[in-house]
């Protein structure tokens, strides 16, 4: 395991109906390398209608910065609510993926993923990589994503390409 791993770039992948999809190679490749193996860790995002992906690391990593919140709390002779703080822990799920990168999203997990369609886009965003149903992004990623919408609209002439 590593924690150097940058996940960056982009794909598409179908849903099908038993809810399996496939991590994109260049993610996948940097989630097994943080995993030390082919598992992947989901959760819901805080604030956007998406999900969001890491390895093992960044997992310990999560734990690693709440305990230093807490700290840097006690340091300044403040509060510090570790369970408001580690609530989101609560949406982590961590799931075996195929050497392929396939794998079957939990049902709850796709809900709060707003997954309703039959397609999910992945992308990297350094610490970790998003999921994102592509219609909902179309309507609801903030402005500072247009350039990454301009990678879903390529995907999604990929796939059209391709009759998928």
């Amino acid at each position: 395991m590593s924690a150097s791993v940058v996940y960056a770039g982009s794909g598409l992948s179908t849903i099908d109906a038993k809810s399996r999809l496939t991590i994109p190679a260049e993610l996948r490749d940097a989630v097994a390398q943080s995993s030390g193996e082919n598992s992947v860790c989901l959760q819901r995002h805080p604030r956007l209608p998406c999900l969001i992906g890491y390895g093992r690391t960044e997992k310990t990593q999560r734990k690693i910065d709440l305990d230093t919140q807490w700290q840097a709390a006690i340091n300044r002779g403040g509060e510090f609510d570790r369970e408001e703080a580690g609530a989101s822990a609560s949406s982590i799920f961590e799931t075996s993926f195929e050497a392929s990168g396939r794998f079957v999203i939990q049902p709850m997990l796709k809900k709060f993923g707003r997954l309703t369609s039959d397609r999910a886009f992945f992308f990297g965003v350094t610490t970790h990589f998003m999921l994102w149903d592509p219609d909902v992004f179309k309507a609801s990623a903030p402005p500072s994503f247009a350039h990454v919408g301009e990678e879903l609209d390529f995907w999604l002439e990929e796939f059209a390409r391709r009759g998928k």
